[in-house]
């Protein structure tokens, strides 16, 4: 019988020698991959933060359209939380007065962890860096052109600015890797 010859009765496996082999390299290409994919992993999250409150406007400015009515979105910025304000519901009966009606505010939502906002607003009017901020969309779905910017904890050089273009909605997402806040030129009277 030669060494690479197999018993006859049908049994086949591997040899230790083989499975060492397969397990050496596959700890080979561990240690080539994790310390890699460990990179990735906070602009993932910064990523799924600025596209999922852009997804999120672009939902809000679509519902003050339909409803033909102003909506918000609040962006805690000390607290790295955002949420949705609703106009108050229309009167029921024609003993309540109009001024008692409250708008109908959502939950507060988290960003992703580590990620946190960082600065709301636009460049005429300023940008707030704590307290509250409204992004409000009248009863056509316009807003001013606003910026929120976004980044991580753990990397403050990782900032993710998200442009909101007033009359068109278009949300465009730019990323920094310098620590940089994208924000869009000031608009003024020569603009147009």
């Amino acid at each position: 019988m030669t060494p690479a010859a197999r018993p006859a009765n049908g049994q086949q496996g591997f040899t230790i020698v083989e499975v060492m082999v397969v397990l050496l390299l596959l700890g080979l290409i561990t240690a080539l991959v994790l310390p890699n994919l460990g990179a990735f992993v906070p602009k993932a999250r910064l990523d799924a933060a600025a596209k999922v409150l852009a997804a999120n406007i672009d939902n809000l400015r679509s519902e003050a359209r339909i409803q033909g009515k102003q909506c918000s979105l609040e962006l805690d910025l000390d607290n790295g939380t955002w949420r949705f304000v609703f106009p108050p519901e229309d009167r029921l009966t024609t003993d309540q007065d109009v001024q008692s009606l409250e708008p109908r505010a959502d939950e507060w939502q988290l960003l992703q962890e580590d990620v946190q906002i960082i600065a709301a607003g636009n460049q005429n009017e300023g940008m707030a860096k704590n307290g509250t901020f409204a992004i409000v969309f009248d009863h056509n779905g316009n807003t001013a052109d606003q910026s929120v910017v976004l980044r991580l904890v753990s990397d403050p050089n990782m900032v993710w600015t998200v442009n909101i273009r007033g009359l068109t909605g278009q949300c465009d997402i730019l990323e920094s890797f310098d620590g940089k806040q994208q924000l869009p030129e000031e608009t003024g009277e020569g603009s147009f």
